[in-house]
C-alpha cells in the first residue's frame, strides 16, 4: 500500500482514538502475518476472485489465528484480554471494509465475543459540582453541556457556534445534533444553567474567527485528548478520588445521563434518542408524539449543578432579591401600622383592646423582618 493510500485510510476515520486503534491493529497484524498492508490488500482482492470458497475465506481464518495468538499467554502469544484482542482485530476488518473487500466472520467466531468490563469512573452529579467549583468559564461550559447532552466526545467537540439554537427561548431549549459516527439525530436540549453560561461564554469568542464552540489554537476544534486532560486536572483540583483500575473520561458524562434517565424510569428509547444513541428505525418512526422537553426536564432537574431547575430557572440570587423587595414592602407596611397605632392611643379606653391585637401583629411582622435574610 503506498503512503498516500494508507494516509487516506486513516484520514477516513474521524475519531482520533478510533484511528489510533485501527492503525495499531493493522500494523500488528501486518507484522504477525509477515506481509505489508499493501500486499495483504492485493491478496484479499485476488482471493475474492477465486471460485474456491475455501480460498475466498483465507483472511477470515488468518484473522482468527491472529486473535488466538493475541490471547495466548506469553511467550506463545501476547496474553491480551478478550476485549483488547477484539479491538486489535478491528484494524484489518475496517481496512478491508474501507476498500470494499470486507470480511464476513463465521457464526460463533471468537473474534466477535467480548467481556463486559467497566473501567470508566462512575461519575456522579456531586463530582461534577465539585469540579465545576474549581473550573474556569470554558471548563464550566464544557461540564454543563456534557451532562446536558450526553453525546460522544467526537460529536461534542464538533459543535459550532452557528449550530446553537436561539438562547433567548425559554429553557430547556431543544438542540438537535446529528451524530458523526452513526448519523443519528440526537434530540438534545440545553438546560437553563447551560444557557446562562453560554450567554457569558459566547461573547468571549466574539473576535475569534474559528467557527467551533470549543476552538483549538488553530482553525479546528479542541482535541479529544485536551478535553480528557482538562477533566483529569479538574478532578485533581476538586480532590476526587479515582479508584485503581478506573479512568475519568468524557464518556462518563454519557453514562451519567443514561443512568439518570433509567433511575427516573424514563422510557429507554426516549433516553437513547435524547443523547444520540441509536434507536431501532421501526420504533423511532412511531415516536412522533414523544414529549422530549418533559423527559429532558426530569433529567436536567436531577443533574442541575447550580441554583437552577428546568421548571423554575430563576437563580438563587434572583430569589434573594425578591426576598429583599418583600422585606422593603413590609417595612413600609409597618410604618403605616405604627401611624395607626398612635391614632388609636388617642381613642376612648374602650378601644384600647384593639391596640393589643395590633401590637401582636406589629411584633410578628418585625420578628419576620429581622429573621429574613
Amino acid at each position: 500500500m503506498n503512503e498516500m493510500t494508507e494516509k487516506e485510510f486513516y484520514d477516513s476515520i474521524p475519531n482520533m482514538h478510533t484511528r489510533r486503534e485501527y492503525r495499531n491493529g493493522l500494523q500488528r497484524f501486518s507484522a504477525w502475518f509477515g506481509k505489508t498492508a499493501d500486499e495483504i490488500l492485493e491478496m484479499r482482492k485476488a482471493d475474492l476472485k477465486s471460485e474456491d470458497t475455501f480460498a475466498r475465506k483465507r483472511f477470515e481464518r488468518e484473522l482468527e489465528k491472529f486473535h488466538a495468538y493475541l490471547k495466548a499467554p506469553k511467550p506463545q502469544g501476547e496474553g491480551a484480554a478478550s476485549n483488547s484482542a477484539k479491538t486489535l482485530c478491528s484494524g484489518l476488518r475496517q481496512f478491508f471494509r474501507t476498500y470494499e473487500v470486507p470480511l464476513t466472520l463465521r457464526r460463533g467466531s471468537p473474534i466477535g465475543k467480548s467481556q463486559i468490563t467497566d473501567k470508566t469512573f462512575p461519575l456522579t452529579i456531586e463530582d461534577v459540582r465539585r469540579m465545576f467549583n474549581v473550573a474556569d468559564m470554558k471548563q464550566r461550559v464544557i461540564l454543563s453541556m456534557a451532562k446536558d447532552l450526553g453525546l460522544r466526545i467526537g460529536d461534542f467537540v464538533r459543535i459550532k457556534k452557528a449550530d446553537l439554537p436561539d438562547l433567548n427561548q425559554e429553557p430547556p431549549i431543544a438542540f438537535d445534533v446529528t451524530t458523526h459516527k452513526e448519523g443519528v439525530l440526537a434530540k438534545c436540549h440545553l438546560s437553563a444553567e447551560t444557557v446562562e453560561l453560554l450567554k457569558t461564554y459566547l461573547p468571549m469568542l466574539a473576535n475569534n474567527p474559528n467557527p467551533y464552540l470549543f476552538p483549538s489554537n488553530s482553525e479546528g476544534f479542541l482535541k479529544e485528548d485536551t478535553i480528557g486532560w482538562n477533566l483529569k486536572q479538574l478532578a485533581e483540583k476538586a480532590g476526587l478520588t479515582i479508584p485503581s483500575g478506573k479512568r475519568l473520561t468524557f464518556h462518563a458524562f454519557r453514562k451519567l445521563f443514561i443512568s439518570t434517565g433509567k433511575n427516573l424510569n424514563i422510557d429507554p428509547d426516549t433516553v437513547k434518542a435524547l443523547c444520540g444513541k441509536g434507536v431501532a428505525q421501526d420504533i423511532m418512526t412511531y415516536m412522533t408524539g414523544v414529549q422530549w422537553r418533559k423527559a429532558f426536564s426530569q433529567i436536567a432537574d436531577a443533574l442541575k449543578i447550580q441554583g437552577f431547575t428546568a421548571k423554575n430557572h430563576i437563580k438563587l440570587e434572583e430569589q434573594e432579591e425578591q426576598i429583599k423587595k418583600m422585606s422593603n414592602q413590609i417595612a413600609l407596611l409597618l410604618q403605616v401600622v405604627e401611624m395607626q397605632q398612635k391614632r388609636l392611643e388617642e381613642l376612648d379606653p374602650k378601644e384600647k383592646g384593639k391596640m393589643a391585637e395590633i401590637s401582636k401583629v406589629i411584633f410578628r411582622a418585625k420578628t419576620w423582618k429581622n429573621e429574613t435574610p
